[in-house]
C-alpha cells in the first residue's frame, strides 16, 4: 500500500499524456503549488505540446520546487538534469546581466504593458540566453510586487527607518536604501518567520502569495504599489532543445506563446480572489494616491544601474515606446 501511495503522489505531479512512449521527455520545474496560475498555465502548455506533436514530446510538471529552487533548476538546465522551467528573470542575472533591466522600478505601466513587451524582450534577449545554455521561449507575469507590512504604507516617508526584507539583488537593495529604509537580504523561505520575530518590518511579494503563504498573519497591511513586476522566463535546456526535430520546436514555441498569453488574466483573477480572502482574514488594503512621489524618489536607481546593465538604455526605450 505504501508503494502504491508513493506512485500515486509522483503521478499526480505529472501531466497525463498518451499511453505510448514519447520520443522526447522533459522535466519542467516550478516553484509554485499545483493550482497556482503559473502551474495551470504550464499544465495547459504541456497538454498543447502533447497534442501538437501526437505524443512525441512529453512534458512532465514538477511543482513545489521538487527539482530544487529556481537557481538550482536553472543550473540543472545547464548541466542536463532539468529540461525546462518557468523561472523568475532575476535568477539569470549572473549569467545574463541584461535581464536586470526588468527589475528597474516602474519600468512597466501595467499588466497589459508587460504582455505587450513579451515579443520584444524575447527577441532582444534570446541570443544572450542561448550563449549561456538556455533556449528562451518567452516571458510571463508572475505578479506585481507589493509592500506587505506590520504598519500602514501609503507615502514614501512611511518606510523611512523601517527594516525591509529584500531579494538578494543589488537593485532591490539599492532601491530601498534610496527610500530611506534598512534593507536586509533574507531567503524567501525565511520571510514569514523574519516578520513574526521582528527581524524585519515589511517586504514585497505578490498578491497570490500573500494568501497562499498566509503572509497576512504577520503582515496585516498590504499596499497596492506595483513598483516592480515579477517576470517569469520560460526556458529550455539548449542541449535538449537542439536535439529536437524542427517541427517539435515549432510546436513547443507556439504552445508557449499561447500559454503566456493565457496566464495574465488568470493571474489577475486569482490575485483579486486572494486579496478578498486575505481581507476576510483581517488584512487591510492600502491604495497609493500619489505613485509619482514613489516613482520620482526611485528614479536615481535607474541612474545608478543603467550604466551597469548591458544595452539597458536601448531596451528601456524600446519598452517605453510600446503602446
Amino acid at each position: 500500500m505504501k508503494a502504491l501511495s508513493i506512485f500515486a503522489a509522483v503521478a499526480a505531479l505529472c501531466v497525463a499524456l498518451p499511453a505510448h512512449a514519447a520520443d522526447y521527455t522533459a522535466k519542467l520545474s516550478l516553484d509554485v503549488q499545483e493550482g497556482n496560475p503559473k502551474y495551470v498555465a504550464a499544465e495547459g502548455f504541456a497538454k498543447k505540446v502533447a497534442e501538437a506533436t501526437n505524443g512525441s514530446v512529453e512534458i512532465k510538471l514538477f511543482a513545489n520546487g521538487l527539482l530544487g529552487g529556481e537557481t538550482e533548476s536553472a543550473e540543472g538546465m545547464r548541466l542536463g538534469s532539468v529540461e525546462m522551467g518557468i523561472i523568475t528573470s532575476s535568477v539569470f542575472a549572473s549569467w545574463i546581466p541584461e535581464v536586470q533591466v526588468l527589475d528597474l522600478p516602474f519600468l512597466f505601466r501595467n499588466d497589459e504593458h508587460v504582455v505587450a513587451s513579451n515579443a520584444l524582450l524575447t527577441d532582444r534577449l534570446k541570443d544572450k540566453f542561448e550563449a549561456q545554455g538556455f533556449h528562451l521561449l518567452g516571458f510571463s507575469i508572475n505578479g506585481a510586487r507589493q509592500p506587505m507590512s506590520t504598519f500602514p504604507i501609503e507615502k514614501p516617508e512611511d518606510v523611512k527607518g523601517k527594516k525591509m526584507r529584500v531579494l538578494q539583488s543589488p537593485i532591490h537593495i539599492a532601491l530601498w536604501n534610496q527610500m530611506g529604509a534598512n534593507p536586509v537580504a533574507i531567503p524567501a523561505a525565511e520571510v514569514y518567520n523574519s516578520m513574526q520575530t521582528g527581524v524585519v518590518d515589511y517586504f514585497d511579494n505578490t498578491a497570490t502569495n500573500y494568501l497562499t503563504f498566509k503572509f497576512y498573519e504577520v503582515a496585516p497591511h498590504y499596499t497596492d504599489l506595483r513598483h516592480i513586476y515579477a517576470i517569469g522566463a520560460w526556458v529550455v535546456s539548449k542541449t535538449w532543445w537542439d536535439n529536437l526535430p524542427a517541427e517539435s520546436q515549432e510546436a513547443i514555441s507556439a504552445a508557449a506563446i499561447e500559454a503566456q498569453r493565457d496566464l495574465p488574466p488568470m493571474q489577475a483573477k486569482v490575485d483579486a480572489q486572494s486579496l478578498a480572502e486575505a481581507v476576510k482574514n483581517g488584512a487591510t488594503i492600502h491604495e497609493v494616491a500619489d505613485k509619482e512621489a514613489w516613482r520620482s524618489l526611485m528614479r536615481p536607481v535607474w541612474d545608478e544601474f543603467i550604466p551597469k546593465i548591458p544595452d539597458a538604455q536601448q531596451t528601456i526605450e524600446a519598452i517605453e515606446a510600446i503602446q
